[in-house]
């Protein structure tokens, strides 16, 4: 079966989301041709760098104005040039003949659905959301299947006009290694502290956060800064008794270990936290799909959200790592996330075998 995965750079949750859904695709059908393309690479690829960097200036540097452009993004939710570029999908989709197409970033749904209105095609079309909060943009006309992470996104879908036969409660795909070995964190003297800036290497915390910790003996802090070298050096020079990590492919190891972990509410995040059930420190979320995953951390108990400009954050986060029975609840909450998730293969839901309509 030849299954075509469409995603994009914008930050690397969506990436990331459509690689852990090639291995879990290939771990239970390992004879299945699984492939992951950017649709930005593809689409536009004179102008895809220029794009991506200037996500990744807005997100970092002015992230009111990508607010603003984020909510706003609503009201035109429909594919722009898609008949100029039908023709490049008609070479995409006749290069990897897919049986099945799996999106893991709203434009690739638009793209295709509107693709499959204009060519009469049948290959069915699902779409993973990788956050709690289902913006507009994610829902396209000729989807078969969405795949969301809670029954709140499923309840926004619905009073949207989405059919609940087509929505399955799967959580927000993660890799495979995040949901293997998980077992009761035993009591230790050290509490382990792990913090996460997500793929674009962005702390949530502040100078004060990291002294604090740094002090404190009881506690044992790592640092994961991505490939944000520049971070990675100031960080390691200024706070010598803090861990501090670059780029590694063992974030599920860190996370397993720690007691907690202070972050940004990614939606990948969050549901790499439930799967490992390490519980959730979150400072201060600003960009407007986070804010959703936050309020659903806050909402499920399975961690703490520092909304609060004036509240001291590492008195905040102190308290609460004194609160064993706190963090033993949220914990215990995950575990129960994890039970009511359909994790059955989408190769399931796609009902074609054989001969593809389109070709």
């Amino acid at each position: 079966m030849n299954i075509l995965i469409l995603t994009g750079h914008f930050g690397m949750g969506h990436f990331s989301a459509a690689e852990a859904l090639k291995q879990e695709i290939l771990s239970k059908e390992p004879e299945a041709n699984v492939d992951v393309v950017d649709i930005l690479d593809y689409m536009l690829p004179n102008l895809s760098r220029i794009i991506y960097g200037t996500f990744n200036f807005m997100v970092s540097k002015c992230s009111g104005i990508y607010n603003f452009f984020y909510e706003e993004s609503a009201k035109y939710v429909q594919a722009p040039f898609k008949r100029a570029f039908i023709k490049k999908v008609d070479r995409l989709l006749n290069r990897y003949q897919p049986e099945l197409i799996i999106s893991t970033l709203p434009v690739c749904s638009q793209y295709i659905s509107a693709y499959k209105g204009m060519r009469f095609c049948n290959v069915p079309l699902h779409t993973y959301i990788t956050d709690i909060k289902a913006h507009e943009e994610w829902i396209a006309k000729n989807t078969d299947m969405y795949f969301v992470g809670s029954k709140s996104t499923k309840n926004t879908l619905i009073s949207k006009g989405i059919p609940s036969e087509k929505i399955v409660i799967s959580g927000i795909p993660v890799k495979p290694v995040f949901k293997e070995g998980n077992g009761s964190k035993k009591a230790a003297d050290t509490k382990k502290v792990l913090i996460m800036g997500g793929g674009l290497g962005l702390i949530p915390s502040s100078g004060k956060l990291l002294e604090k910790l740094g002090e404190n003996k009881s506690i044992h802090v790592t640092v994961i800064t991505g490939k944000n070298e520049k971070l990675y050096l100031k960080l390691k020079r200024k706070y010598p008794d803090i861990e501090v990590i670059g780029y590694t492919d063992k974030v599920h190891e860190y996370m397993r270990k720690a007691d907690i972990i202070i972050t940004k509410s990614g939606g990948i995040t969050t549901f790499e936290a439930i799967n490992c059930e390490t519980p959730l420190y979150i400072i201060k979320p600003f960009l407007s799909q986070e804010l959703g995953n936050a309020e659903f951390i806050e909402s499920l108990n399975i961690g703490r959200v520092l909304w609060s400009k004036n509240i001291d954050a590492a008195d905040d986060f102190l308290s609460l790592m004194e609160n064993e029975h706190l963090l033993c609840n949220m914990r215990d909450n995950m575990r129960r996330i994890k039970k009511h998730l359909d994790l059955r293969s989408p190769l399931i839901f796609s009902g074609l075998k054989g001969d593809n309509p389109c070709f």
